[in-house]
């Protein structure tokens, strides 16, 4: 029988070595994975459990005899709370987990947020691997270690720096993925072309289907270029949150429900863009273009006013902030119609207020 093919790409943050295992042959080495430890923690969601390649997974992982407790965490962002980590850090502790352990992440972003910082937290840190089933979590939130929980107003307001010890990303999983979810990753998708304008074209011949796996693992590659020259956000890898600060702000203002993480980061990117222009970074073709990637992407572009002032209100809360005001990722025009995008960018409150009226028209 023909070997199922897989990319691994190498992955290094700071001293902590990885493994990123991509296509159909991706879960080869779990089984191995779970050998190495005396337990093994499961955190998923019923949703998730019930998938194919979630199947595939928890079959191997049982056959191993290692598999002590499975912790079904509530469905997307309801899951990331302190109250479900106290609640899954009761399971582990009552199930007889030691530092010796392992947690297995399979699920989304939001399960990937939030097993990563029970692993984080749990004994004071135990290894964990990610078994991401969503595009997001494929190209965004199982990769580079940054883990979290929300606070009522706060997107990722309590989290850790901790890398997994592997991630095995099956793109099949998106085959049986809803619409809207497909969608919600590709805002990460076009966040990595608008990052690098080599990508563009790729992202816009996908269109707003499935990516294929060569596309999955260029977004992969793409982020873990940043992470290893900057592991814990000190300067370069800030360039990951294009879109990120006012796309937090869109979901804190849906009550992190009406808007999916990916339809607020195209947001925020079409925001980014249009920011940059009110700052003169940019012209007009810069911002076509952007809103063109994330429009083909079958995202949205605009918001409600209400809604675009109520995103503006609610990003002061953004993690990012310094004691002197929000600093921004925009990007800045060179050679023409091309761009860069640079971090730790100042913009006084008329350009921001222009760019929230903007978006909400």
């Amino acid at each position: 029988m023909r070997a199922q093919p897989t990319v691994v790409l190498p992955a290094r943050q700071g001293e902590h070595r990885y493994e990123i295992h991509v296509g159909a042959g991706a879960l080869r080495p779990l089984a191995g994975l779970a050998r190495a430890h005396d337990r093994v923690a499961v955190v998923t969601c019923a949703r998730v459990a019930r998938t194919p390649v979630a199947r595939r997974a928890l079959a191997a992982l049982r056959k191993t005899g290692r598999v002590a407790v499975l912790v079904m965490l509530p469905d997307g962002e309801k899951g990331k709370t302190l109250a479900q980590l106290e609640r899954a850090a009761g399971k582990l502790l009552a199930e007889g987990l030691t530092r010796r352990s392992l947690v297995v992440s399979i699920g989304g972003g939001a399960v990937s947020d939030a097993a990563g910082f029970l692993a984080a937290t749990f004994m004071r840190g135990l290894p964990w691997v990610a078994v991401p089933t969503t595009l997001l979590a494929m190209v965004d939130a199982a990769l580079g270690g940054k883990t979290a929980v929300n606070l009522p107003r706060a997107k990722n307001a309590v989290g850790a720096f901790h890398p997994p010890s592997a991630v095995l990303a099956d793109p099949r999983a998106l085959d049986t993925l809803p619409e809207r979810e497909l969608r919600s990753g590709l805002g990460e998708v076009v966040k990595y072309a608008l990052l690098e304008p080599a990508l563009l074209g790729r992202v816009s011949a996908s269109g707003a289907g499935r990516p294929s796996d060569e596309l999955v693992a260029a977004c992969m590659a793409a982020k873990l270029r940043v992470v290893e020259a900057d592991p814990t956000e000190r300067g370069q890898r800030a360039l990951l949150n294009l879109g990120h600060t006012f796309g937090h702000g869109v979901e804190a203002a849906g009550r992190f429900s009406r808007y999916t993480h990916g339809e607020s980061v195209a947001l925020g990117l079409v925001f980014a863009f249009r920011l940059a222009a009110q700052l003169g970074r940019v012209g007009p073709l810069a911002v076509a273009e952007a809103e063109a990637a994330v429009a083909g992407a079958g995202l949205p572009t605009r918001l409600p006013p209400a809604q675009a002032r109520r995103a503006a209100a609610l990003m002061v809360h953004d993690k990012k902030r310094t004691a002197s005001g929000l600093r921004w990722v925009l990007p800045r025009q060179v050679d023409g119609a091309g761009w860069t995008v640079e971090w730790g960018v100042e913009a006084g409150p008329l350009a921001v207020a222009a760019a929230v009226a903007e978006l909400g028209s």
